[in-house]
């Protein structure tokens, strides 16, 4: 089986009908108009620090905010009664309705682990958010890159290719959301320039979202339509011969604010880090809200990617990259592994859903979100195999593969806000279902193997080979969830609960190379369940303290059987952790520290006994600690600031002397600072942003009984940007921006896989921006 397979393909499954809520809708339209009000997930303050519960009946937060959406000139009048204030736009609860979204790296609420906006001093569980501001000021070209300032999360691994947005949280390879649904589990890279911010909710997710990671997720929020025209649009030029070119422009189709639009855009040309590769890629997202009324909204959301000349994983070995190779030399960064005559992989991946608002009265509100993918990969390489271990090539085979994936997924929420005595719950119950279907063809021919210090290219292969097998998977999954948030004075506490069942299919179908007819064979069916829980509790003090304990259970389940036949068990885990949160009161800073222990059982391992089967007889452990830090504006400075200690080892595994080891490419200390300045005043440097930072990783093990090490590596990286305006105000609109990333040039290995597989990082990279906004 060709080595990009395991890039690649993941299971998926067909599309069927939705869950229906038509049910829930009905009993809830029954409600009384006059029921008791309680207050909504109020918009997001700069400081948000909860406030004693008053003895008279509760109000909905009215504080402005930079995340809250103006209210249109339309909407019905606010009551004069004093215990019943005018009511939020029924979207002015999301968290991203401006033209930038949140103004600073401080983001004061979130999305990630309730699904309706909640103030982070409310939510005890560890999230961490990248701004469109940070992204921007960091000049990021991946969602790989736009996490690498985030604590506990870690994206070297498998670095150098812009194919997939590997990360790890936690110690655990996390999956990559969209606007809060589950994208395919391969974390295909998505261009960042479309999302306003990033959110990582670290820890398990599954009473929430279903099948997924014990390490977490991570959310990438989609940008919308705006109540506030405005444009945007740049040029980049990079070293690597890049050219860029991108806008983003929106606002208001009509007078009273009912329809608005947003169009975002990108076009880029340039080489890669490797030889004979290239960094292309074409990216537009359209999306368009219609105001039905006051207590209705639809917001479409479009988007579609065209890369036309990916790379796939080039690995090196361990000798070579890590360590001296023949002659004390290393293998150059720049070596490309394929055939320049037969390197054509693209990628199209495009995407249309919909969310669907609705408030019935004070109380009860409904939420229904809608998304389907396809994704369509066409790969023609040459691709090098491990060698074995000293020698100075590398084997290659010829690789013909296809990959047509589709996706569905839908999530319906109902939520109640209401007061019972002293306690004000906020509860959320919902029902998703998602659906995924996956063809792969691969065909395999072979091809000379390649010097991997003098690589000579021209040497025969089998181009575009036949493609001998066809495999099929299809995936269907339906959950029920609910979670209360529940308010006692200065106490939030969090329970909930989720019921799952998946179903999955595959055959594999093989061509019979004598009568040029594929087989049919059966289909392999197996059918999963589980039941998740989540629970608990957070205190605001008044000085904007606010320490908080949880516990999570993730689910995930895993297709196939043993030698005897019997099918696997969902892969499970839990975690348990205690932090704390601090917001000072009149300060745009967030400080954060987390303790945590994740356990995850039932990982499959090699059968021993049984070469080619599998056994799920291995358990992993991550314990660790989390600090970050975020300002916006303070004195000048813009800072995001993190540190990760990460002890994670195996605890009961087949594998003889394994026990009580690291995983393979999870380091055990990670810290990093990125912090801006803008210079006030007048003269020259006003309108001056100066700004850098520095990336530290720890050594990681290269095998799993950890006899050897990637060694750990420091990274820095700069930016200067101007405000043409300041000097020139002619020139208001405009900025002009440098951004260094590996200003030193270091050559580093970002981890391995085993002594076979290792990867480089990327190496220096300098792009100037010229932008003009209005």
């Amino acid at each position: 089986m060709s080595r990009i397979k395991s890039d690649f393909f993941v299971p998926f499954s067909k599309f069927q009908i939705g869950i229906a809520t038509a049910a829930a809708a009905a009993l809830v339209t029954g409600a009384p108009a006059d029921a008791q009000q309680s207050p909504r997930d109020p918009v997001l303050p700069p400081v948000i620090v909860q406030q004693s519960r008053p003895a008279a009946r509760p109000a909905a937060a009215q504080s402005a905010s930079p995340t809250t959406t103006p209210r249109r000139s339309a909407r019905r009048a606010p009551s004069t009664s004093h215990s019943a204030p005018a009511r939020p736009s029924v979207d002015s609860d999301n968290v991203s309705q401006t033209r930038d979204g949140v103004d600073g790296y401080v983001a004061h609420g979130t999305t990630a682990g309730a699904k309706v906006t909640t103030p982070l001093l409310q939510l005890p569980r560890s999230v961490s958010t990248v701004t469109r501001q940070e992204m921007a000021d960091r000049d990021v070209e991946s969602v790989r890159e736009a996490l690498q300032y985030t604590a506990g999360v870690g994206t070297y691994f498998r670095e150098g290719q812009f194919t997939r947005d590997y990360g790890y949280v936690r110690g655990f390879q996390a999956l990559q959301f969209i606007d809060g649904l589950r994208l395919n589990v391969n974390n295909y890279g998505l261009e960042p320039y479309g999302f306003e911010r990033i959110d990582v909710l670290k820890g398990p997710a599954a009473t929430l979202y279903g099948q997924g990671s014990p390490g977490g997720l991570w959310d990438l929020v989609s940008k919308r339509p705006t109540d506030n025209a405005f444009g945007e649009a740049l040029v980049r030029f990079g070293v690597r011969n890049t050219v860029e070119g991108a806008f983003d422009v929106g606002g208001p189709v009509t007078a009273d604010h009912s329809l608005l639009y947003r169009v975002v855009g990108l076009g880029r040309m340039g080489d890669g880090q490797i030889d004979f590769t290239s960094n292309q890629r074409a990216f537009i997202a359209p999306s368009f809200t219609w105001r039905i009324s006051e207590d209705t909204s639809l917001t479409i959301l479009a988007a579609y990617q065209y890369d036309p000349k990916l790379t796939v994983l080039q690995p090196l070995p361990y000798v070579g990259t890590i360590v001296p190779g023949a002659n004390g030399q290393f293998i150059s960064r720049k070596t490309f592994l394929g055939e320049p005559s037969y390197h054509d992989t693209s990628i199209k991946q495009a995407r249309i859903g919909y969310e669907f608002k609705h408030r019935f009265n004070d109380v009860f509100s409904f939420q229904q979100n809608f998304y389907y993918q396809n994704i369509d990969i066409d790969l023609n390489e040459v691709q090098g195999n491990p060698s074995a271990p000293g020698t100075t090539t590398v084997t290659r085979q010829a690789a013909h593969q296809t990959f047509k994936i589709d996706m569905y997924q839908i999530d319906n929420r109902l939520k109640a806000d209401f007061a019972m005595g002293p306690l004000l719950h906020h509860v959320v119950f919902g029902t998703d279902y998602s659906a995924v279907t996956a063809e792969q063809g691969t065909g395999v021919g072979t091809a000379t193997a390649l010097n991997l210090y003098a690589p000579v290219y021209g040497q025969p292969f089998v181009k575009s080979p036949t493609i001998t097998s066809l495999r099929y998977q299809d995936q269907r999954q339906a959950g029920a969830y609910i979670q209360d948030r529940v308010e006692l004075g200065r106490l939030n506490v969090l329970l909930g609960a989720r019921y799952d069942e998946l179903e999955q299919d595959q055959k594999t179908r093989v061509l019979n190379a004598g009568t040029g007819v594929f087989s049919n064979p059966p289909w392999t069916f197996q059918p999963d369940h589980g039941v998740t829980y989540n629970g608990g509790l957070i205190y605001n003090f008044e000085n904007g303290v606010a320490p908080y304990a949880s516990y999570s259970q993730s689910f995930t389940p895993t297709f196939g059987t043993d030698f005897f036949g019997r099918p696997f068990v969902p892969v499970t885990g839990d975690q348990t952790e205690v932090g704390v949160k601090y917001i000072p009161p009149g300060y745009d800073i967030l400080m954060s520290a987390a303790v945590f222990d994740i356990t995850q059982y039932n990982v499959q391992t090699r059968d021993l006994a049984h070469p080619g089967f599998s056994v799920q007889t291995s358990s992993v452990e991550s314990q660790g600690g989390e600090l970050e830090i975020k300002t916006t504006h303070l004195y000048g400075f813009n800072i995001s600031a993190a540190y990760t200690y990460l002890d994670a080892k195996v605890i009961a595994t087949n594998t003889p002397g394994g026990l009580g080891k690291r995983p393979v490419g999870i380091p055990m200390n990670a810290a990093s600072l990125w912090t801006t300045y803008r210079f006030g005043g007048g003269g020259w440097l006003a309108g001056l942003t100066l700004g850098g930072g520095v990336r530290w990783v720890g050594d990681q093990a290269v095998d799993p009984l950890n006899t050897l090490a990637v060694p750990s590596f420091t990274l820095y990286d700069l930016t200067a940007r101007y405000d043409l305006g300041e000097r020139f105000p002619t020139l208001r609109k405009w900025d002009v921006a440098l951004n260094v990333k590996n200003l030193l040039d270091t050559r580093y290995v970002g981890s391995c896989d085993d002594a076979l597989n290792c990867y480089y990082g990327s190496g220096r990279n300098i792009t100037g921006t010229l932008r003009a906004r209005w």
